[in-house]
């Protein structure tokens, strides 16, 4: 799997889009979608335009306006500002839970009804009883924080 950093659009025909949202502020609109192979994460602020795309090697990704391509093994931090005004950053880590822990963190995810980003419920592969989970947290301020 790989994370990038684009400095254009990414046209989302390019993915199978599991879930979908968007986030609208005063002076910008982030919207975030779920894919069958990670997620896309696009950001809009007057003509400003970044995109972030986790998705999995084998996956086509353009080369043009790609500013950040790094692998994703275990652990990852990254930021970059640009033109004082914006600060993108990116946190993840990957994580391999026993079922029985996997399931009790399902059961949780379930109870809870809203979520600060997005989060999309895998069918089962049949291995074991449930599918996988992705959760995309967004935090989207008002203003630039340093």
């Amino acid at each position: 799997m790989g994370l990038h950093l684009f400095s254009r659009s990414i046209h989302p025909e390019l993915f199978e889009l599991c879930a979908d949202r968007e986030f609208v502020r005063d002076d910008y609109r982030i919207r975030v979608q779920i894919t069958t192979a990670g997620h896309l994460i696009s950001f809009r602020q007057d003509r400003l335009i970044l995109s972030e795309v986790c998705s999995g090697i084998h996956q086509w990704l353009p080369n043009s306006g790609r500013l950040i391509a790094c692998p994703i093994d275990s652990k990852h931090f990254a930021q970059n500002t640009w033109l004082d005004r914006m600060r993108w950053e990116s946190r993840f880590q990957i994580e391999v839970v026993d079922p029985r822990v996997f399931l009790t963190i399902q059961q949780q995810l379930d109870k809870q009804q809203e979520f600060e980003g997005l989060v999309h419920r895998f069918a089962s592969s049949g291995r074991i009883p449930m599918g996988s989970v992705s959760y995309v947290n967004i935090q989207a301020f008002q203003r630039f924080v340093t």
